[in-house]
């Protein structure tokens, strides 16, 4: 017997059980609001730094919570010159078996040891996108900065290229990227392709700190959008980052609840706020735009009164620079995230004169 009805009939109902969903999400987290709050208070950061450090990496999972030994194969890959005043080597360094991670590692051409920036690209970037080697961008110059710094600037190469690319700034690399279906793989592994690239990014910079150019106590990272996201995960993970600038991604996760920015029970145990607090008492730079098209200055101002009290807790309250400009999605035009790492890096300002 066959009945005909509207598709729209019933439409109500399935309306009804969607936001349903959503009612007992925010209920939901109020709830757990409460047990981060009572749990992961400013004095407990403080006291159990380590303790904290090892939660992140449990909700991460694999590889950050297994043990790792030894250095990394590092392999030169290709060195050209970067300007009158630089060059580049193109690396790939075998983070775990079978698995090369790529990146550029650009020096300047002064005597060492030299400090070390990651320059981390964002959402369809690319280590020659940060150098602009692919043309201007919203990156304003970062990797060369750095360099006319005195730096040595690694620039690693993340899951994050556009296969084809209908933004800006942003070239179409014609590279099929699977980074959603390869984190959903990763997660049924126990683990997540964040979890993968901040390991990778700490077994690069074991491999880094052998080398004898590069200063082992002079280290620190910037990165734009998802490079904020991985140096806000790598600097509260791995102390060997003395400074670090976040640029144009800290925010609310309730508002920016993307697939790769959350974990299960993240939220009762730790967002934007609690992940910076494991930084202090090293120095941070947090840099946000009122005019990002990408995330609400808003949340993110919200979310900065929360981590507030964790610097205070750790007297380092000047450790911790907030930069809010008229920017959009992109680093400050003056290069102020930068003036800031080194500041507190204590570059020898060598110049590169470019």
């Amino acid at each position: 017997m066959e009945i005909a009805e509207a598709f729209s009939v019933s439409n109500p109902y399935r309306s009804a059980y969607q936001d349903g969903i959503r009612a007992i999400i925010a209920a939901r987290r109020r709830e757990i609001d409460l047990i981060r709050e009572q749990t992961a208070t400013p004095l407990d950061v403080a006291q159990n730094r380590e303790v904290w450090r090892n939660r992140l990496r449990e909700l991460l999972g694999w590889p950050l919570n297994c043990p790792c030994e030894g250095i990394p194969e590092l392999q030169i890959c290709e060195e050209k010159r970067y300007g009158a005043h630089a060059r580049f080597l193109r690396l790939q360094i075998q983070v775990l078996p079978g698995l090369p991670f790529y990146g550029i590692l650009f020096l300047p051409d002064a005597q060492g040891p030299l400090p070390l920036i990651i320059a981390q690209h964002g959402g369809g970037g690319t280590p020659e996108l940060t150098a602009d080697m692919h043309g201007e961008n919203n990156y304003n110059h970062m990797t060369a900065r750095l360099l006319d710094r005195g730096c040595a600037v690694f620039a690693p190469q993340l899951l994050l290229w556009e296969e084809n690319s209908h933004y800006p700034g942003i070239p179409s690399y014609s590279l099929p990227n699977e980074r959603g279906k390869l984190n959903a793989q990763l997660r049924q592994a126990g683990g997540g392709i964040a979890a993968l690239e901040v390991f990778a990014l700490t077994r690069a910079l074991d491999a880094l700190s052998a080398l004898s150019i590069l200063s082992r106590d002079r280290v620190g990272m910037i990165g734009l959008s998802y490079g904020g996201f991985y140096t806000q995960l790598l600097a509260a993970l791995d102390t060997r980052i003395r400074a670090a600038a976040t640029c144009a991604f800290f925010n609310s996760r309730y508002a920016y609840c993307w697939d790769d920015f959350a974990w299960k029970d993240a939220g009762s145990v730790m967002l934007d706020a609690e992940i910076c607090a494991l930084i202090a008492p090293r120095a941070l730079c947090v840099h946000v735009g009122r005019n990002d098209h990408v995330f609400s200055v808003d949340t993110a101002l919200n979310e900065l009164e929360r981590l507030k009290p964790f610097f205070a807790e750790a007297r380092a309250e000047r450790q911790l620079k907030i930069i809010v400009s008229d920017a959009d999605h992109r680093l400050t035009q003056n290069g102020e995230e930068i003036d800031f790492l080194l500041s507190h890096l204590q570059s020898t300002g060598v110049s590169a004169g470019r």
